[in-house]
């Protein structure tokens, strides 16, 4: 009950902590977003992101601080009917996090423990709660935290656990079409490792990650149609920088990253039911990506501002072809570039409360030209309306 109405005073902008009383401070945050897009391939669609979370950070000794916080996130249709003739994917996730950072005389050791549980209905035919994608995780990661020479080093190792208990393989299931083949599921469980190491003097910061995930049961697809007894892999490399300065009214922060993704899995694509000579394309999913972008913001008073954004990303697929437009693949391998520009208006509407008001225009452009299951090549329009509460 104390944690409730600490929160509520934080809310109300009444601070009831006094400096005896600092060993305790309750943290919430609230975010809402209403957005609308109009594409130009698909139809007009409105989504709703909401997301809560309540936590605290405890310290104890000196040397000795807990941060704990769960957090409730949706993601779905919004301004429109959960149901009718047009079906949008949803999502609901619950996410339980706690902390403990131990300060030494050489550095900070930060510890982390997560639970995440997450349900996820892409399609009508499936029961809430029985999603393909649905999953859980549980994960721990371990940190050192240190300056040297001026630049603030954090390297951290990351273990995560993931089960998704109802996806199964459709062709599995054509192959062996039994209940106990349907129902079996977790063909997507895995292990996560991942290794990273953060680097910041302001006001600059340095990011670099490598993390594979270890399937331990989807197989790889070998070129005789069938699968193989080896199992996938994926392991994707990651290294960004950014930076934020400040001039007169004006904040601009800059970003780029690079990132490589290989895996062992194959692809194997059946121009019908029943092909018995499908066509095999060795590391399908193996691709280069790299992306820019940055973000401007200029205050105009102290309870508004304006601010505009660019990302851009260029994705090339090592192995991949592309399609044409009748499906037949070409000697060319799959190149896409997409992005988006915007900007809008923030206001502070009490201490603890801002709105944003944005526009972006979004596009993507691709050599891929086959276009029946998922667009490549589109343009559109998103407005959104965002509301958070941080006190």
């Amino acid at each position: 009950m104390r944690i409730l109405i600490l929160i509520v005073l934080f809310a109300l902008g009444v601070s009831p902590l006094s400096a005896q009383e600092k060993k305790f401070m309750p943290y919430y945050r609230f975010n809402f977003g209403e957005g609308m897009a109009l594409p130009s391939k698909g139809d007009f669609f409105a989504s709703q992101d909401l997301s809560s979370q309540v936590g605290a950070l405890v310290k104890p000794l000196g040397w000795l601080h807990f941060f704990g916080m769960y957090d409730l996130t949706y993601e779905g249709p919004g301004l429109m009917r959960s149901e009718g003739r047009i079906f949008s994917e949803r999502a609901m996730r619950h996410s339980f996090m706690l902390e403990p950072t131990f300060a030494t005389p050489y550095g900070k050791i930060r510890t982390r423990g997560f639970i995440i549980n997450e349900k996820r209905r892409s399609g009508t035919n499936e029961v809430w709660g029985k999603g393909l994608y649905d999953y859980e995780a549980q994960g721990a990661s371990v940190g050192f935290e240190k300056e040297v020479f001026g630049l603030k080093v954090f390297p951290a190792i990351t273990i995560t656990k993931m089960e998704f208990p109802n996806f199964t393989d459709l062709l599995r299931e054509f192959q062996s079409a039994s209940l106990t083949s349907e129902l079996s599921g977790g063909l997507m469980d895995q292990d996560v490792q991942a290794l990273s190491l953060d680097v910041s003097r302001q006001p600059f910061n340095a990011h670099a990650s490598i993390s594979t995930q270890k399937y331990k049961r989807e197989k790889v697809v070998a070129s005789n149609g069938t699968y193989s007894g080896e199992n996938q892999k994926d392991t994707v490399s990651e290294l960004g920088a950014n930076f934020e300065t400040t001039l007169w009214r004006f904040s601009f922060v800059p970003k780029a990253v690079y990132r490589m993704k290989r895996s062992n899995q194959n692809y194997l694509r059946f121009a019908f039911f029943g092909d018995t000579n499908p066509t095999f394309i060795a590391k399908n999913y193996d691709y280069n990506e790299f992306g820019v972008g940055g973000r401007l913001y200029l205050k105009l008073t102290q309870t508004k501002a304006i601010f505009g954004s660019i990302d851009l990303n260029n994705r090339s697929y090592t192995d991949r072809p592309t399609r044409n437009e009748s499906g037949v693949y070409q000697s060319e391998k799959q190149k896409t570039i997409w992005g988006s520009w915007g900007g809008g208006l923030q206001w502070k509407v009490a201490e603890y409360s801002t709105w944003n008001l944005a526009y972006n225009f979004v596009h993507s452009s691709s050599n891929m030209k086959f276009e029946r299951f998922i667009p490549y090549n589109y343009t559109g329009h998103v407005v959104g309306l965002y509301f958070t509460v941080a006190p």
